[in-house]
């Protein structure tokens, strides 16, 4: 699955030209990948400190005056205001400074792949994680940290989302997480008399009688395009389980999108919500980031988000109770299961960095004990390093109750060269009335097509 050869400098280009733009939510988790790109920062406790077997302390050395360089997308769950803190912390302890440079989340991705082939990438980058990290030719440009110390003291699942092709490639600070589901308000649907729906047509008859009440039955912010990806990502599940193998022949270029019955199914139920107006008059000017707001107001009854949501807003919206909702797998394509996350986001160091044992001081220094305390004590997320105990929050406990208890990867970290922005505007061509669903799927198979066949040559 992860077998790759390097690519030219010719496929790069078609990458850049393919696949620019926002994932989401490796992350949270990842935007985790997109999402994470514009979600805002937490800070809950963390329910444990680590303890001094979490990773290796940092022996004592001389400061010194280098400056490395760091790059991500905009949106305070890429680079978190206890990341400022704690590379301020970094600098005052070891003297090394760090820039850090930050792109527009819509154009991160391809300014990131350009840089890259032009042997200016940063010291360190932000990419995302697993399979996806392919457009970024890890073997060609980062660093492999297999070697490491503080490796041995990741939690499995985050061994793996750092891993690409064999090798260990970039820190993550985030354990597993069940991915996204549609929250809903528990008040509205108890006073409606609904349950949680568990398909499709369940899911229509729910968002017909909350439209009946005058209330708008879910919460879709269609200007920004890397959500209707993130819809579709989640389907990665469905379509494994009724076509087995799926994913890897998806990475190894022997299956279509076209050729999915549930990709074509997901897509003409997204359409129909959106045409029986459940996402309401203003989805097309609607923005994540005012999707919480939006949400308190009780304007709205359901609104797609990552399970760790209630963590990630607590910063920006503490006055917001997450007690009054729960949340539930997208039903499209009748799906109940769960398109899992093993990390978050990556921190990787380029390979032709002039200060690789400066960036790898950096992320040993995050490593530690006593900075991981304080990391997770701002930003209350899933640690993922072993000697800490594993965090789940009230959002995650119910996607997961409401789920059929079946999980596999989302196809925004799972499946090579994913670019849920990319994808998001042909959904959105399909909204308006420009393409097919099947019409969406051979786009989407036509730009990886491209990119596979330069990889070949």
């Amino acid at each position: 699955m992860r077998n790759k050869k390097g690519l030219s400098i010719l496929s790069t280009a078609i990458a850049l030209t393919i696949f620019t733009g926002l994932l989401a939510g490796c992350g949270s988790n990842n935007n985790k990948g997109a999402a994470e790109s514009s979600q805002s920062a937490s800070t809950a406790s963390a329910s444990a400190s680590p303890t001094e077997s979490a990773s290796p302390s940092a022996t004592e050395i001389p400061k010194q005056d280098v400056t490395i360089s760091l790059t991500a997308a905009s949106g305070d769950t890429w680079i978190r205001p206890i990341d400022q803190e704690i590379i301020a912390d970094f600098t005052k302890e070891t003297g090394i400074k760090v820039d850090v440079q930050i792109a527009p989340a819509d154009q991160y991705a391809g300014v990131l792949k350009a840089k890259l082939a032009a042997g200016e990438g940063a010291d360190i980058s932000l990419i995302w994680p697993e399979a996806n990290a392919a457009q970024f030719l890890p073997d060609t440009n980062f660093l492999d940290l297999s070697n490491e110390p503080w490796v041995s003291t990741l939690t499995d699942a985050a061994k793996r989302n750092g891993t690409f092709n064999g090798k260990f490639i970039g820190w993550n600070p985030e354990g597993e997480n069940a991915g996204w589901g549609i929250m809903y308000n528990k008040d509205i649907f108890s006073s409606l008399g609904l349950e949680v729906p568990k398909t499709f047509d369940d899911l229509v008859a729910v968002s017909e009688k909350i439209k009946a009440s005058g209330v708008t039955p879910i919460y879709e912010p269609l200007k920004d395009s890397w959500h209707s990806g993130i819809w579709f990502a989640l389907m990665g599940p469905i379509g494994e389980k009724n076509n087995a193998g799926l994913m890897d022949k998806l990475n190894q270029n022997t299956a279509s999108y076209a050729d999915v019955p549930e990709f074509e199914t997901f897509l003409t139920q997204y359409k129909t919500l959106y045409d029986n107006g459940y996402f309401g008059k203003d989805a097309f000017s609607n923005t994540w980031d005012k999707g919480i707001p939006t949400m308190q107001s009780g304007k709205y009854a359901m609104f797609m988000v990552p399970s760790n949501m209630d963590v990630q807003s607590k910063a920006q919206y503490p006055e917001f109770d997450f007690a009054k909702f729960g949340e539930f797998p997208t039903p499209l394509a009748d799906n109940r299961s769960l398109a899992v996350y093993d990390g978050t986001i990556i921190r990787v160091i380029n390979k032709n960095s002039k200060h690789i044992d400066a960036a790898k001081q950096y992320l040993s220094y995050i490593s530690r004990p006593d900075v991981l305390d304080k990391y997770y004590a701002a930003s209350g997320l899933n640690p993922a390093f072993k000697a800490l105990p594993a965090i789940q929050a009230d959002l995650e406990k119910s996607l997961r109750a409401n789920s059929d208890g079946t999980v596999n990867t989302t196809m925004e970290t799972g499946i090579q060269f994913w670019d849920s922005t990319a994808v998001g505007n042909y959904v959105q061509e399909l909204l308006a009335g420009k393409k097919t669903p099947k019409q969406v799927l051979e786009a989407i198979d036509n730009d990886r097509k491209k990119i596979f066949t330069a990889q070949a040559q």
